[in-house]
């Protein structure tokens, strides 16, 4: 006899590089048999949503763009979940968890799932309302951190029965290194016999790329280090004028999106993330996972991974000088940078693999089908 298999939708508005999308790409290429997967894209493709597509999984583009000037593509939206009749509608992001959430509940889908990735603390009051409002008709909100739980709860109004914490997760095969660190470096016109740190991000306020930049210049014991930036995103060419405006240009390298995730990080030294504001950054698990020492500051979810002075070192959002202080600390004591480094992979390796992550997502699944048969 053949089982049916329980069809889950995954909707974003696009599958551009980022944590959100890269837990989308783990979830659906490792579900379970028992689920069959399916990614939607509500407005374009974007390069996580080939992956995605590569992998065999099924991809639909619908090219819309809903908000309050077009409400008539939530219809749309709904159409095709009648169309595709899935058991589970699973959103991430904003304009999915708005607008993909209302069209699942228009179509009558059995379960609908929201995420929360980060403390959004500058959300919109007509957005924090819309969600608010939606909440009655989800099933679950999955929150990508305890501190991102309880913020979320607190801002929405939400049951906190209905939130529950599933930690993000990474997918440890992405540190598989292709060339040496030298000629890594040397790919990418870095000097070999000069300290490099890294960030991976894309490039918003939200990752508080300034203050790193402002670090760099204006902190002595920096002043010959590397800097490797890696990600894209709408503050790009505000971000290589203030490097030019501060001389920085030969020490900066700005390389875009990449998945050469393994041999970046085998390259750098320290990993460095200046969040203002965060939930669980996946970058900064994964550069701990390669025994690279990181700096970051205490955003969000953050302090749930990095113990301060043991697995990493920790400062407040927005403080140039303060993460100035802790990048010369890695550079000026080499031996710290090691013992932090060492710990911190022995504490993420165990705790944040991708197969835990999808297992857990899959027992929600399953938790949520049972009670609704019941």
């Amino acid at each position: 006899m053949t089982v049916d298999r329980i069809r889950v939708v995954y909707l974003a508005h696009a599958f551009q590089v980022g944590g959100a999308e890269e837990m989308v790409l783990n979830l659906a290429r490792r579900l379970p048999d028992r689920f069959e997967p399916m990614v939607c894209c509500i407005h374009e493709l974007g390069s996580i949503g080939r992956e995605i597509r590569a992998s065999g999984v099924p991809v639909r583009v619908l090219g819309l763009n809903p908000g309050l000037r077009r409400p008539w593509d939530v219809a749309r939206i709904q159409r095709f979940l009648r169309e595709t009749r899935p058991q589970i509608v699973h959103t991430f992001l904003l304009t999915a968890s708005l607008y993909g959430r209302l069209a699942a509940m228009l179509a009558r889908v059995p379960i609908v799932i929201g995420t929360e990735v980060n403390i959004y603390a500058r959300k919109r009051q007509s957005h924090t309302l819309a969600e608010r409002l939606l909440m009655p008709g989800t099933d679950r909100v999955v929150a990508s951190a305890e501190s991102v739980r309880d913020f979320y709860i607190r801002q929405v109004h939400a049951d906190p029965a209905k939130v529950e914490v599933i930690y993000n997760a990474v997918d440890w095969a992405q540190l598989h290194t292709t060339r040496t660190r030298d000629a890594i470096r040397g790919s990418l016109n870095v000097p070999v016999d000069r300290p490099v740190a890294g960030v991976i991000a894309r490039l918003t306020e939200q990752k508080g790329h300034r203050y790193l930049l402002d670090a760099l210049a204006d902190t002595p014991a920096l002043a010959h280090v590397h800097l490797l930036v890696v990600g894209d995103g709408d503050l790009r060419d505000t971000l290589r004028a203030r490097v030019e405006a501060a001389a920085l240009s030969s020490r900066v390298h700005f390389l875009g999106g990449r998945r050469d995730l393994g041999d970046l990080l085998s390259a750098i030294d320290m990993f460095v993330l200046p969040s203002l504001w965060e939930g669980l950054p996946l970058s900064l698990v994964l550069a701990m996972g390669a025994g690279v020492p990181v700096v970051s500051t205490t955003a969000g979810g953050v302090p749930e991974v990095v113990e301060d002075g043991r697995t990493g070192l920790l400062v407040p959002p927005g403080d140039a000088a303060a993460l100035g202080g802790a990048v010369a600390r890695l550079v000026t004591d080499p031996a710290l940078g090691r013992r932090l480094a060492d710990a911190a992979r022995a504490d993420v390796l165990p705790k944040f693999g991708v197969d835990d992550y999808v297992a857990s997502v899959a027992r929600l699944y399953d938790r949520l089908l049972r009670e609704r048969a019941a």
